[in-house]
């Protein structure tokens, strides 16, 4: 026979629960283990009917391994449910102090007879063992307990537990139980006969705290709301939108709410989808949260006029993109954003420069995709507004032709394509320093690369030159000091003068003329901003035009740019400008000439209006414009060397030879420098090949082959 332990709390709980089983709970019974349900009750520190639901849970937990519910246990006791019903109070205290908990099955609401009780592991351990259960105090409610309180039920709500009424029978039962708790009786004070707007904020207030959204949003009614528009009334939650969209709804008003912009997992035009948000403001959270505001509140840098701007550009983004509006409805809800921010200079400027509504939204998009990284795709971006309307067309060839206002004015520029789907539109410097003011010079796109020559990166030369060449360098290298360069422009400022400096340096091929802009550049201390006239032609009719202003427009940038850093001003250089600045052509002559006449005619007006320092390099000056000729200030011909000056190069690249062989060579040879120069570099190859540099004899022998045959023998091809 086993012997039975009679003097555990388990053997206690047997006994007990063998005779309460089918008993109904009648006093016969409950006298026959009287001893056993007072040790119970000590044991866990509770009175004895609360002993007897305890007892009744930890048996049958242990016989099914499941949850018990309350028709279990008036199943156990046969006893009828309803009058089990009348002890739920004592099955809440087994709960308060945690010696049972709820296990919640889903889609059923959070009340005691839809849902089973067990007891913890640790408890369950306690009673076998024969071990103490060590008791914990229940922990005082905070501000976030209670929240999350309110919210449980709200999501009990949106997971469909529960309708809409007993959703709010809950809530109102809740507040009701937290009545005392400073921020539900702070909210009901505020709204105490909307319990809609009461749910909103108690969902806001825990994301406040969190800092974070609660709840994720699936299904079709995902990205379509706000979350916590879903926790009201169904028949109000699309006027609620609208009223939150548009700034009239009473949290709004009453400065409680502010609008953020979150990604969703939409794409459009190759980027995520911004939909709109919500979150309390500042003001809310003090209104809110009373002494405990402090803890909430980020302590953000306050805004400029700048975030403010790039803030009210996604607002605008947003509702220029919106396809479920139609056309007139999308133009007035864009008036209304403009008119609510027209107190930021930005709006306020452009609608001086630009009457057209459509036009400024334009812009505006376009300056929002600019922001987020982007260019904007034409095609969309005229959809977007006129849909495939005849406007649609007309402004899309207008901007196609460079005709649109926008593109007139400076503001846009247009990227074409083969594929007119692809062609993209982007803001202009104009508009960046419209966004950025002072600032504009670190976000505008800085003149940079290969087309910069830093003036510490060119070698320093020594150069030839005939008397009257030298006396113009000398001169033109003063000219350019840039404390003289500044005296100057501001006296030719004063008496009405073009104040930019153009220089022309023409003459012979190889004599010198581009290697002394680098030197001058490098004496004077400027950078130089080299022009490849080979880039500025393009296969498109019309973008050589384009990319002519656009030289002079990134040079002005690179001006600005160099001022604002304390540096001299930058040299403009027109390499080889020999096409750039020839004779015209009659325009009868087709496309061509038309298009090359239309880029002199660019390139004349920008020299008038330079405002730096402009030179020009030609071998064909004869070829040369007369128009171009009264502009350029300074103009420096250059001539093959003298023989001093041959023998001056000779000498300086050629040292190992003696003075009599120098003096033969330059007698003998009629070379530019430039021709010195490749004579230099096949000895210096001679010496890496054979380990020796040439004697004289060899020398002449590479200076007779270093020019092809006499130029009068070999004219053929388009010469006239």
């Amino acid at each position: 026979m086993i012997m039975k332990e009679t003097n555990t709390i388990l053997s206690a709980i047997i006994t007990a629960s063998e005779k309460m089983q089918g008993s109904k709970l009648e006093d016969s019974a409950l006298k026959e283990i009287e001893g056993e349900l007072t040790r119970i009750a000590d044991y866990i520190e509770a009175d004895e009917m609360s002993a007897i639901f305890f007892t009744i849970i930890f048996v049958l937990q242990n016989q099914r391994q499941s949850t018990v519910s309350m028709h279990d246990i008036a199943e156990f006791l046969d006893y009828s449910y309803l009058h089990i019903l009348e002890y739920r109070k004592k099955i809440d205290e087994l709960e308060k102090k945690n010696l049972i908990h709820m296990k919640e099955q889903r889609n059923v609401s959070h009340h005691a007879e839809n849902n089973g009780y067990e007891l913890s592991g640790t408890v369950m351990n306690n009673v076998i063992d024969n071990e103490p259960i060590i008791f914990m105090e229940d922990e005082e409610k905070t501000t976030e307990s209670v929240l999350h309180e309110l919210t449980f039920i709200q999501s009990n709500y949106l997971e469909h537990v529960m309708n809409y009424n007993e959703y709010t029978r809950q809530l109102a039962t809740a507040e009701r139980k937290n009545a005392d708790f400073e921020v539900v009786k702070t909210i009901n004070n505020l709204f105490p006969d909307d319990l809609d707007t009461r749910s909103i904020l108690y969902y806001l207030s825990l994301c406040t705290i969190l800092d974070t959204n609660l709840f994720e949003e699936e299904g079709r009614e995902s990205g379509r709301f706000p979350v916590f528009l879903r926790l009201i009334s169904p028949r109000k939650k699309y006027a609620r939108r609208s009223a939150l969209y548009d700034d009239s709804d009473i949290l709004i008003k009453k400065n409680l709410l502010e609008r953020f912009y979150e990604e969703t997992n939409e794409y459009r035009r190759r980027r995520a989808v911004m939909k709109i948000n919500f979150k309390l403001s500042t003001n809310g959270i003090k209104k809110i949260f009373g002494n405990e505001a402090k803890l909430y509140i980020k302590k953000d840098l306050e805004k400029t006029e700048t975030d403010k701007t790039n803030e009210a550009l996604r607002d605008f983004s947003y509702a220029y993109e919106n396809d479920s509006e139609g056309k007139y409805t999308k133009l007035f809800n864009l008036r209304r954003i403009e008119n609510k921010y027209k107190a930021l200079s930005f709006f306020k400027t452009l609608q001086t420069v630009i009457s057209k509504d459509e036009y400024r939204f334009i812009v505006y998009d376009a300056t929002n995709d600019y922001l987020s990284g982007d260019k904007s795709n034409l095609p969309a971006t005229l959809n977007d507004i006129y849909g495939h309307t005849p406007d649609y067309f007309t402004e899309l060839r207008s901007f196609l032709d460079d005709k649109h206002e926008l593109v007139e004015k400076g503001l846009m520029e247009v990227e074409k394509s083969a594929n007119i789907e692809n062609t993209v539109v982007s803001v202009t410097n104009k508009i960046l320093e419209l966004l950025y003011g002072e600032n504009a010079d670190i976000y505008i796109r800085s003149v940079t690369g290969r087309n910069i020559i830093e003036n510490e990166k060119i070698k320093e030369k020594e150069l030839f030159y005939s008397d009257t060449v030298q006396q113009q360098i000398d001169m033109l290298r003063e000219s350019l000091e840039q404390k003289n360069l500044e005296a100057m422009q501001e006296r030719l400022s004063q008496k009405g003068l073009p104040k930019g400096v153009a220089v022309l340096l023409y003459g012979a091929p190889g004599t010198g003329k581009t290697e002394t802009v680098y030197q001058l550049a490098k004496k004077t201390n400027h950078k130089i901003f080299h022009v490849d006239i080979a880039e500025s032609k393009s296969m498109w009719f019309g973008e050589s035009e384009k990319k002519i202003k656009k030289i002079f427009t990134d040079y002005k940038v690179l001006c600005k740019s160099c001022k604002s850093h304390n540096e001299n001003t930058p040299i403009l250089l027109f390499n080889e400008a020999d096409a750039l600045i020839s004779k015209r052509r009659d325009v009868d002559s087709g496309n061509c000439a038309q298009t090359e006449n239309a880029i002199q005619n660019i390139l004349l007006e920008e020299m008038e209006k330079l405002d730096g320092i402009m030179i020009a390099t030609t071998n064909l000056c004869k070829n040369m414009d007369k128009a171009f000729e009264r502009r350029f200030l300074f103009k420096v011909k250059y001539e093959k060397p003298s023989l001093e000056a041959r023998e001056n190069i000779w000498r300086t690249k050629l040292n190992t030879l003696g003075t009599e062989d120098i003096s033969k060579l330059a007698k003998e040879f009629d070379f530019s420098g430039g021709e010195i120069d490749n004579i230099v570099r096949k000895c210096e190859m001679n010496e890496i090949i054979k380990g020796t540099q040439p004697g004289y004899e060899e020398i002449v022998e590479l200076c007779k082959t270093e020019r092809l045959e006499n130029a009068e023998e070999r004219r053929m091809g388009f010469c006239g």
